[in-house]
């Protein structure tokens, strides 16, 4: 009887291991805020996060809130220094025009003076006697910071500059107007657009946390990083 007894439970004992074992663990509920700059990254992310439960919010960079989400991803190191950030990436920064327009060649001087308004005929600079349709992001994206500062150094922007409020409304605006002018990231750029000047090169694409990343977002964050 004893012997039959201990049979019985080895049994429940091995069938509690298999139950315990075919279960799947709970998937972990992730929120993260992103610019339409780092959309590109996205499609790592969602790889990365594999069965995990993944909610995004696209925000401009000014609003992204560390505290409000688990990560946040943008272009560019953001000036107030956050405790915990990761780079995932790299980035360019393209100054774009439409295929048609015959300029093939810009110094830094002149995109300042391009788009700060001081050029508004493309004659000025041997092109063809039409205005100049200079095309910007507001001021809270990411990308329009980096250029801001590495090109307008303090100058402001033309004051009849039109408002792109994302890449692709960028892109659609160069591509149909052959006067038109913009920036936008090499990564967003296609074949539509010729880039004639290189505002920047080797962007920090950064994953910023409030607090040291722990379990699946530590997982989540090592496997972008490869």
């Amino acid at each position: 009887m004893k012997r039959v007894f201990a049979f019985l439970v080895l049994i429940c004992v091995l069938l509690s291991s298999c139950n315990s074992a075919s279960r799947t663990t709970k998937p972990e509920q992730l929120t993260i805020q992103y610019t339409a700059a780092s959309v590109p990254w996205l499609a790592s992310l969602y790889n990365c996060a594999s069965g995990d439960v993944v909610t995004t919010e696209q925000r401009a960079a000014d609003f992204l809130d560390p505290q409000s989400a688990n990560m946040v991803i943008r272009i560019g190191q953001p000036d107030n220094h956050t405790s915990f950030t990761y780079q995932i990436g790299t980035e360019n920064l393209l100054v774009i025009l439409n295929l048609k327009n015959p300029t093939r060649k810009l110094t830094a001087d002149q995109v300042r003076r391009l788009f700060s308004g001081q050029i508004q005929n493309w004659k000025t600079i041997n092109g063809t006697d039409a205005p100049i349709q200079a095309w910007i992001f507001p001021s809270g994206e990411d990308i329009q910071e980096i250029f801001n500062q590495s090109v307008l150094d303090g100058s402001p922007v033309s004051s009849v500059a039109h408002l792109a409020n994302n890449p692709d409304e960028m892109l659609q605006a160069v591509e149909r107007d052959v006067n038109s002018i913009g920036i936008i990231t090499r990564r967003w750029k296609n074949g539509n657009v010729s880039g004639i000047y290189t505002v920047a090169s080797s962007l920090p694409v950064m994953a910023i946390t409030l607090t040291k990343p722990q379990g699946t977002l530590a997982y989540i964050l090592a496997c972008m990083q490869k």
